[in-house]
Order: structure tokens, then sequence, then C-alpha cells
């Protein structure tokens, strides 16, 4: 179901062709094709918090994010959410259900207010049947998910608490361009969300780093301080 907060934009034609031509899957395609698409896609304003779509719906839609950050994850029978990735800006989420079919495999929530850029099923697929690239390109997307799922389950595995939450940390941090301090936008419950882990396990082991001047805890919100440190820990937790 929508939410309340939920809208849909009309965005005027230079502006949705200027957002496609930025996308990495889009931008490379033939001039014409792109303004056909452009002529399709919709825009769809979310804020913070609101759903996008659930696990089980149908899955009719592609999605850009142009702005903001995603959350996807799979809700369990007692209320807690495993965290399978935050998709940013200039990402695409929603292509399984898009490619097969069948219903959403997980949820997608926004986590900042986002715009996202929505292309319907049939119009996606006529796409790629006129411009096979298009397929390669989405191929290549679903590998790397593929890889970062795998990459997961090893962690899971092989890794304790302070290794995933180091790595974890350092992933969301990788896109930040200061050279030092670094801002994750994202509640300890979300990591541990990610990690497998409790909120207070993770709390536990964010403000021992705290002590160290490793991090520094704030309100929605956890600043890397020393990521050296945390690579060092988090390379020395996988090869025990």
């Amino acid at each position: 179901m929508p939410s309340r907060q939920d809208n849909r934009r009309s965005l005027s034609a230079s502006d949705k062709l200027a957002l496609l031509r930025r996308h990495p899957l889009f931008g490379a395609i033939a001039p014409e094709l792109l303004e056909r698409l452009s002529s399709y896609a919709t825009t769809r304003a979310v804020h913070r918090g609101d759903s996008i779509f659930a696990k089980g719906d149908p899955g009719n839609s592609l999605y850009a994010v142009c702005a903001g950050t995603v959350k996807i994850s799979v809700p369990s029978a007692d209320g807690k959410d495993a965290v399978f990735n935050l998709v940013g800006e200039g990402e695409i989420f929603g292509e399984i259900a898009l490619l097969d079919g069948r219903p959403r495999t997980a949820d997608a929530t926004a986590m900042t207010d986002c715009e996202l850029m929505v292309i319907e099923r049939r119009d996606f697929l006529d796409l790629v049947r006129s411009q096979p690239e298009i397929a390669l390109k989405l191929m290549e997307v679903l590998c790397a998910r593929l890889r970062h799922t795998s990459e997961q389950v090893e962690d899971v595995l092989f890794l304790d608490l302070p290794g995933r939450l180091a790595k974890i940390l350092l992933q969301l941090t990788e896109t930040a361009k200061l050279p030092q301090a670094r801002r994750v936008a994202i509640t300890q419950r979300e990591i541990g969300q990610m990690i497998g882990m409790s909120r207070e396990s993770t709390n536990k082991q964010l403000r021992d780093w705290e002590d160290r001047n490793w991090v520094r805890l704030e309100r929605g919100g956890v600043v890397v301080l020393e990521p050296d440190a945390l690579a060092a820990l988090a390379r020395a937790r996988s090869e025990d």
C-alpha cells in the first residue's frame, strides 16, 4: 500500500532525460531510445521511512535512485529485519522481479528522502529487446548483487562481531570523499540488522571503539575517525 506521504511528480521531459543520461545503466544507450524511455519514465518522491514496495508485491517496475538511499531488507516472523543492501544515488533496485515477472523478494524502504525514477516492466523489456547492451549491463548489476550476497554469508560464517562490524562500517564509508572523519547516516539497529547481531551487542562494540577514539556516536549516525584501525581489525579477523 503506498504511503500517505508518497507522491508522484511530473518532471519536464528535459529533466527526466538529464537524469537518465547521468545514470550508469542508461547513459550509454542511443539518444533516440533514451528519449523514448524518458517519455515513459515517471519520478517518485518518497519521504524517509516510507515503504517503496514490500516483499510479495507485484514486480512490475524498475527503480533508479536519483537522490537519497534505499534500504533493501526482509522481515522475519518475530518482527526483526535482515538488511541485504543499501542502494544509493546512481544505482538501481527491483530488477529481479522486473525480469522474471514474479513477486518482490524483499522490502524496499527509504532511509532518507529519495527521488526515484520509475520504469514500468513492459517499457523496460521493450528497451532490452531493442538494445542488447542494456541486458549485458543488467547482468553486471545482477552479478555484483550475487557477489555481495555471497560475501555477506561468508562474513556471518567466518567473522566474529568486531570483524563484521569493522568491515560494514568501512563498506558504508567507501563512497565518502572526506580524507578523515566520515559520517555514516545509519542507526545502530540498522547496522546490527546488516551484520546479524542485536542492537545491544552492536552498541557495546561501538562504545568500546568510541573509548579508543576510533569512532564517534551521534544521533542517527556513526562517524568513523580511524578507518585504518578498523581496516586492520577486519583483516586480522578474516585471517584468524
